[in-house]
Order: structure tokens, then C-alpha cells, then sequence
């Protein structure tokens, strides 16, 4: 199908092992379902906040999301300066 040499280098199994490039399939998986969980915690994050932010009045409405985008800065390196 790939007369590409690359492609015979690299998955033919003449030159790979196959167990080696089992065992990095999975280590692959294995990171990109940690990364969708952890995308999950973020959301279920940004839902708790919004949660407790509409319980606060106005007032303090203002003053928690300014402390809040100050702690992503400040988390980020985000400069203060434009």
C-alpha cells in the first residue's frame, strides 16, 4: 500500500518490534485519556465556579471575578503590562 520508505522503516516489522510499538500505542492511549479526564475536571470546574459566583450579589459578583481573572494571571505568567 506505502512505498514510502519511511513508512517501511518504520512499521515494518523487520526493523520494528512489534511489542515496542504495541507498548507505545498504549502509552499513547493511556496520555490522551488522562488528558480527556482532565479537560472533564477543568469543565466541572468552570461549572462550580459559575455556581457559587450566582450566588453572590453584585457586589461581590465584581470583586470575585476580578480576584479570579488575577489568580489566572498570576497562575498563567500572564504580564500586567500590554
Amino acid at each position: 500500500m506505502y512505498n514510502n520508505q519511511f513508512y517501511n522503516q518504520f512499521f515494518n516489522p523487520q526493523y520494528v518490534n512489534p511489542d515496542y510499538y504495541r507498548q507505545n500505542q498504549e502509552q499513547i492511549m493511556h496520555y490522551q485519556q488522562e488528558q480527556s479526564k482532565e479537560v472533564r475536571n477543568v469543565v466541572k470546574a468552570v461549572h462550580d465556579l459559575c455556581e457559587a459566583y450566582k450566588k453572590l450579589d453584585p457586589q461581590h459578583q465584581q470583586q470575585a471575578f476580578a480576584l479570579a481573572l488575577n489568580e489566572m494571571a498570576r497562575e498563567f505568567g500572564w504580564n500586567n503590562k500590554l
